[in-house]
C-alpha cells in the first residue's frame, strides 16, 4: 500500500485517537470520475489495538459534547463517516465484530451510541452522517449478509442494535427519531412493527412525510 498515508494508533492517547479521526481539513466524497481530491480515510493504513479503540470509541460516544466541542459540523460530520466507514481499517463498524474482544465490550461500544444521539446528533446538525450511521451497521442484515435464524452473534447483535436505536426512537429530536427508523428498516428485527407502531401511537400530531417514513421503516422498505 505505497500510496497509502501510515499512521500508528498502537500507543496513543485517546485525544490522539480524536484528533487522528476529526482535526483534518474537510474534502467532500467525490463523485465517481470527477477526479477530486478522496477524504483522508480512503487512503490510510492504520496499525492498532483492537481493545484500545474499542474503549476510546465508547469513551468518545458517552461524553461526544465535551471532548468535540473545539470541531466544526462539517469535521464532525466528515469524522463520524470515517468512524462508519468500511474504508478505515479501526472503522466501529468493523471493532464491533472483531471476535478477538470479548462480546460484552463490543456490546457496551454499540449501547454506547444512544449517548452520541442524546449528547451530540440531537443537537449539532451533520449533513449526512447521523442519518446513515445506522444503514452503515444494520445493512448486513437487509441483504442477507447476516440473519436472525443463523442465531449466535448474528442474532445477539441484532438484539444488541434492536435495543439501541428503540432507546434512540424515543428521544425528543425528530432528526434522532429519523434516524433510528432508518436502521429499524435495515435491521429486520422480528419487533419492528410493534415497537414503531407505539412509536406512531404516541405521536398522533406527527408529520405526514415521518408518519408514511414510519410506516415504511415497519415494512423493512426503506432505503
Amino acid at each position: 500500500m505505497d500510496d497509502y498515508d501510515q499512521y500508528d494508533l498502537r500507543n496513543a492517547t485517546f485525544g490522539e485517537f480524536v484528533g487522528f479521526l476529526f482535526d483534518r481539513d474537510v474534502v467532500p466524497i467525490p463523485m465517481q470520475g470527477n477526479g477530486s481530491p478522496k477524504p483522508w480515510y480512503w487512503r490510510a493504513e492504520v496499525a492498532f489495538d483492537s481493545t484500545k479503540v474499542a474503549s476510546f470509541y465508547i469513551a468518545l460516544f458517552t461524553t461526544p459534547d465535551t471532548v468535540l466541542e473545539d470541531y466544526s459540523p462539517e469535521q464532525l460530520n466528515q469524522g463520524f463517516w470515517a468512524i462508519q466507514s468500511s474504508n478505515l481499517q479501526c472503522a466501529v463498524t468493523k471493532v464491533i465484530w472483531d471476535q478477538t474482544l470479548p462480546f460484552d465490550i463490543r456490546e457496551s461500544c454499540v449501547r454506547s451510541m444512544f449517548h452520541l444521539y442524546e449528547l451530540l446528533f440531537s443537537k449539532v446538525p451533520l449533513e449526512t452522517a447521523a442519518d446513515m450511521w445506522w444503514d452503515s451497521i444494520a445493512y448486513d442484515w437487509h441483504c442477507g449478509i447476516r440473519a436472525r435464524g443463523k442465531g449466535g452473534e448474528d442474532e445477539q447483535m441484532q438484539d444488541v442494535i434492536f435495543d439501541t436505536l428503540g432507546k434512540i426512537l424515543r428521544l425528543p429530536s425528530e432528526e434522532c427519531q429519523m434516524a433510528a427508523l432508518h436502521g429499524l428498516g435495515h435491521l429486520h428485527h422480528p419487533e419492528t412493527s410493534p415497537v414503531i407502531g407505539a412509536y406512531l401511537a404516541q405521536r398522533p400530531e406527527i408529520a405526514r412525510d415521518l408518519k408514511e417514513y414510519a410506516l415504511a421503516a415497519a415494512r423493512f422498505e426503506v432505503l
